[in-house]
């Protein structure tokens, strides 16, 4: 076992989960609010933000479910069209 830092200030989650049946975030469109905010994260802010496709968080019936860390938060009911609001957010986050 190899244990490595976390050399990033903040990690967010984001559930990408595709179920075959019933509810799921992937049909809200996580793989395309995931895909931007990681683009986003790279170029502007490689060292301080981390984005993660994650598997599913059990919040699938609250919309797009995030997990953000070091907060140990949930974002949940998330939708595409707040892309720009949580990168706000995240800004804000790396100022405190």
């Amino acid at each position: 076992m190899k244990k490595e830092n976390i050399n990033t200030k903040l990690e967010i989650y984001i559930c990408n989960f595709k179920r075959d049946t019933g509810e799921n975030c992937c049909d809200r469109g996580a793989k395309e609010l995931t895909d931007n905010l990681k683009s986003w994260a790279k170029k502007e802010y490689p060292k301080d933000i981390k984005v993660v496709r994650g598997g599913c968080l059990g919040k699938c019936s609250e919309g797009i479910a995030m997990s953000c860390y070091p907060e140990k938060k949930y974002v949940l009911d998330v939708k595409l069209e707040d892309e720009g609001e949580i990168k706000k957010g995240l800004i804000e986050a790396l100022k405190n």
